[in-house]
């Protein structure tokens, strides 16, 4: 039974993260702060490490 197709392709994957007390605490009141739920907040940091990281990668490898 082939599965059906996904209509929206944002947001679907599920990555569980363990964190330390102490980061746990933090991304708490960031999010509290941003009012925004803490998932959310760890997601868009998450991409944004990610995105920076490939544009490092990339830099450096023009330069090598």
């Amino acid at each position: 039974m082939p599965e059906e197709p996904r209509l929206n392709h944002k947001h679907v994957n599920q990555t569980k993260v363990l964190l330390d007390d102490e980061y746990e605490q933090w991304l708490q009141c960031a999010a509290r702060i941003h009012r925004t739920p803490k998932a959310v907040l760890a997601r868009e940091i998450l991409k944004s490490w990610l995105l920076e990281s490939v544009d490092d990668f990339k830099r450096d490898s023009r330069v090598a």
